[in-house]
């Protein structure tokens, strides 16, 4: 995954090891969910893998990691994929970038939808 102003992107596997070994939870909010958004859905024109990415702002009182699922569909609804992003640090009142690749390679146009977005306090 690739870094953006200086925001630190991970593995989601340790992203959530890391959280259960804090013992905190690990649960996606509505209000977490509110805090990112989806500003660009691209299909690969070779047929190749979708990809998306947007812009966290940490609405929250504390710096936090996020954990982004997407969803990518075709033009017809059906599921081409999922992709997944971590954002290990977001200060309070800033915002992040994050971008993800779905995890199948798809023909035609996508669009893509954000599926569900868990917030935890860094470590």
């Amino acid at each position: 995954m690739q870094n953006f102003f200086g925001s630190k992107q991970i593995g989601a596997g340790v992203a959530v090891a890391a959280c259960l070994l804090a013992g905190a939870s690990c649960s996606s909010s509505k209000s977490a969910k509110k805090d990112v958004k989806i500003t660009t859905c691209k299909a690969d024109p070779g047929g190749g893998k979708p990809t998306a990415s947007g812009t966290i702002v940490n609405h929250s009182s504390k710096t936090s990691a996020y954990t982004v699922h997407v969803k990518f569909k075709d033009s017809s609804g059906n599921s081409v994929g999922d992709g997944v992003s971590v954002v290990a640090s977001v200060d309070p009142n800033e915002t992040a970038k994050w971008d993800t690749k779905s995890s199948l390679n798809s023909k035609g146009p996508v669009t893509c939808e954000l599926d569900s977005v868990t917030r935890n306090v860094s470590v």
